[in-house]
């Protein structure tokens, strides 16, 4: 049956105005010059705000800045970290909004895959709009070296939850956003083993704040069981990419160790690439080299190969407990993080006394496990905050 035309040009109308609206609240234009590292900073107080510039309202009645803010770096030197803040508008309660502190997955390791680089920044910040409409701040992180200057600590557990921390601490300097001391962490995959850092090491690192609870989702845990299962297909060949140029340049190690020769071309261009669509991907992108890639890229094991192991052995958490409650999201049908392996940090945890919880998502695949646990996390969180 032909649709009149009265109907279709008001459902082109429609359909151009949802466009419109969609722009407006997750456009994203900068000047790559807000991320320069200036000459002079704050070096004696991590999370304090170095520059900030307003940004697309996400939802109705909040607002948005993308920040730099002073961190401490994988060396526990002074660097700059890029990030985004969001608040609601109004009047804040007593004593000050509450924070979540959102730890993005793997985007990449190169400046274009920083999320506040991204031309759709909020799609992946798992939670806003339900946190926003609790009436707490959300900061979102892009990680040392991601978007600001020098190499991104690929998966290095400290330098991620130190740059998920000062953001926090850079919200409540931060004019209008009205935010308390008290805050919760929520990663994703890389960033679910940041936000289990957090929880390692918050109270030692910034006592200056009240950290509630931690939510991870399919966390990267067991570094070196992860990285067997997965070593030989398509997300093994891009993570541990990333994996290796990220820890080349960081701590100097050689990749021709554990790269076969032929491959090492390949390997930095697959390093180059951002993850497509983030956490939002069905699955990780393929290219020519990938395929190439796939059961020919290792020379020799890099978790029992010096001094790549060590990496392995420092990064994977649940080697102290943590003192506030933790919430842990598994979906069932992930294929990069496989369940058992987070069922074993889980029992990590509490065989150290930490009072953690693990909820299994039925049928679902990693990409989507972020964006699946927010129920479960909006519910844990608003448990702890009184």
């Amino acid at each position: 049956m032909a649709v009149p035309k009265a109907l279709t040009m008001g459902a082109l109308f429609l359909t151009a105005l949802a466009a419109i609206s969609c722009v407006s609240s997750n456009s994203n234009q900068f000047d790559s010059s807000f991320y320069t590292t200036p000459s002079k900073f704050p070096t004696d107080a991590p999370g304090s705000v170095v520059r900030f510039e307003t940004m697309a309202a996400p939802v109705v009645d909040s607002q948005a800045w993308r920040v730099m803010y002073t961190s401490t770096g994988v060396e526990s030197e002074p660097i700059v970290v890029s990030g985004m803040v969001f608040s609601p508008t109004g009047p804040a309660p007593e004593g000050g909004r509450p924070i979540v502190t959102w730890a993005h997955p793997t985007t990449g390791i190169e400046d274009p895959c920083a999320p506040s680089r991204s031309s759709r920044p909020y799609d992946d910040v798992q939670g806003l709009t339900e946190f926003l409409a609790k009436g707490w701040v959300v900061v979102a992180s892009d990680y040392q070296g991601l978007g600001t200057d020098g190499p991104h600590p690929y998966l290095v557990g400290s330098s991620e939850a130190h740059a998920t921390i000062d953001i926090v601490r850079a919200a409540t300097h931060l004019d209008g956003v009205s935010a308390s001391s008290n805050y919760m962490v929520f990663g994703h995959s890389q960033g679910g083993q940041a936000a289990l850092f957090v929880g390692q090491i918050a109270n030692d690192y910034a006592p200056d704040l009240r950290l509630l609870g931690v939510a991870a989702a399919a966390p990267a845990g067991e570094l070196a069981s992860l990285f067997n299962a997965d070593r030989d297909n398509a997300s093994g060949v891009v993570l541990g990419s990333y994996a290796v140029q990220s820890w080349a340049e960081v701590f100097g190690y050689d990749p021709s160790t554990v790269v076969n020769s032929f491959a090492s071309k390949r390997v930095e261009r697959v390093a180059k690439r951002c993850v497509v669509g983030a956490s939002k991907a069905s699955d990780i992108e393929l290219g020519i080299d990938d395929v190439i890639l796939r059961g020919r890229m290792w020379s020799a094991d890099p978790s029992s190969t010096p001094p790549w192991q060590e990496q392995f052995t420092i990064n994977t958490p649940g080697q102290v407990s943590i003192p506030v409650p933790v919430l842990i999201t598994q979906g069932t049908a992930d294929k990069i993080i496989a369940p058992a392996t987070t069922a074993e940090l889980v029992t990590t945890y509490t065989s150290q006394g930490t009072n953690a919880s693990e909820q299994l998502l039925p049928g679902v695949d990693h990409m989507n496990a972020g964006k699946e646990s927010v129920p479960y996390v909006v519910s844990f969180f608003s448990s702890l905050v009184k």
